[in-house]
C-alpha cells in the first residue's frame, strides 16, 4: 500500500482539472463516475465514485469500474501516467501540479471568443433566456455538445473557462482557480445574493427572477476565498447549495465558518418540492423557494 501522498484537496483539485466532477473531499473522496457514460451508456447521476485519497484506489459502486489514479488519468488525457506515478512516489505536491501534468497558462481569450451563442434547443432545456445567457457569456462547442462557460473574477478579468457536458467537466486552461472566483460575482448588483453549486443555475434563476443577485462556486465544495468575496459583496445571503448529501455538507461548511452577514444569512426553503436544486425547480417552486427562505437550515 502506498503513502500518503498528497493532500486531499490538492488531489481533489487535481481530479476536478481533468475533468471528475468531485462532490466531496476527505479521505474518501467522491464524485460522480467520470467513466460511467463510457462503461453503461448514460451519465452517473449521482456520487457513486469514491477514491481513497491515500492509496489513489477508486471504484465506482454502481456501474463497477475500478483501477488507480494513474489508470484514471491516461483514461480522460489519454496520457502517460509515468509522470504522475513518480510524482505521488515522492510525495510531491508541487511537483502533481507541474507543467508536465497541469500548466498554468494565460487564458487564450480569442479561443473564448470563437465559441458561438448557445442554440435555442439547448437553452429550453434548461429554460435559460438566451438575452440573459448571452449576458453571463455562456456560449456552446457544437463539437462536444457542451457548454462553454467562463470564469471571471470580480474585476471582470477572464481567468479561464469551464467545459461542462453531460458526462464530463474540464477547466481551460488546466488549473486555472475558479475557487477564486464565483460565477457571476463581476454582475452582482443587488445587496441579497444567492449562492448556488452550478453557474448554469445561475443563468436559470436570472432568467425568471429579479431583485436579487446569483452566483455559483462552480461545485459542491466552496473555498476560503469564495466565502470571503460572498462576505465583502452580499448585505444579505441566501444558501441555496443542492438538496442532497454533498451539498449539505457544503452548506454545513458555510453555517459553521461564514461570518457575519448584516442583512442576516438565510438558507433556502425545500421542503415544497422534490427538485434538489434551483435549476430543477419551476418558475413557482424558485420563488416560494427564494421567499421562503429561513434563518433555520432546510435539513434540520
Amino acid at each position: 500500500m502506498m503513502t500518503k501522498m498528497v493532500g486531499t484537496t490538492d488531489l481533489a483539485d487535481f481530479l476536478m482539472s481533468i475533468g471528475v466532477d468531485v462532490r466531496r473531499s476527505g479521505q474518501e473522496i467522491s464524485a460522480r463516475c467520470p467513466v460511467h457514460l463510457a462503461r453503461t451508456g448514460k451519465a452517473d447521476n449521482s456520487p457513486s465514485w469514491s477514491m481513497n485519497s491515500e492509496t489513489g484506489l477508486w471504484i465506482c459502486y454502481s456501474c463497477g469500474a475500478r483501477g488507480t489514479l494513474n489508470s484514471l488519468v491516461r483514461e480522460l488525457t489519454g496520457k502517460d501516467s509515468m509522470d504522475v506515478s513518480m510524482m505521488l512516489m515522492n510525495n510531491s505536491v508541487e511537483q502533481l501540479h507541474s507543467p508536465k501534468v497541469a500548466p498554468v497558462v494565460e487564458p487564450n481569450i480569442h479561443t473564448y471568443l470563437r465559441y458561438p451563442s448557445v442554440p435555442d434547443k439547448y437553452l429550453r432545456t434548461r429554460g435559460l433566456s438566451a438575452e440573459v445567457a448571452n449576458e453571463y457569456g455562456i456560449k456552446w462547442d457544437d463539437d462536444n455538445q457542451s457548454w462553454i462557460i467562463p470564469i471571471i473574477d470580480s474585476n471582470s478579468r477572464l481567468l479561464g473557462w469551464q467545459e461542462k457536458s453531460a458526462n464530463y467537466t474540464r477547466n481551460h486552461p488546466m488549473g486555472v482557480k475558479k475557487g477564486n472566483t464565483l460565477f457571476g460575482i463581476e454582475r452582482v448588483q443587488h445587496p441579497t445574493v444567492i449562492v448556488v453549486e452550478s453557474p448554469l443555475d445561475v443563468v436559470r434563476f436570472a432568467s425568471v427572477f429579479s431583485g436579487m443577485s446569483c452566483v455559483a462556486t462552480f461545485g459542491a465544495q466552496i473555498t476560503s476565498k469564495q466565502m470571503n468575496l460572498l462576505c465583502n459583496t452580499a448585505s444579505r445571503l441566501i444558501v441555496a447549495m443542492d438538496n442532497d448529501p454533498a451539498g449539505v455538507e457544503s452548506a454545513k461548511k458555510i453555517f459553521n465558518n461564514m461570518p457575519y452577514f448584516r442583512g442576516g444569512l438565510y438558507w433556502l426553503k425545500y421542503s415544497h418540492t422534490k427538485a434538489k436544486d434551483l435549476g430543477e425547480m419551476t418558475s413557482d417552486e424558485m420563488e416560494k423557494a427564494v421567499l421562503g427562505a429561513s434563518v433555520i437550515p432546510w435539513w434540520v
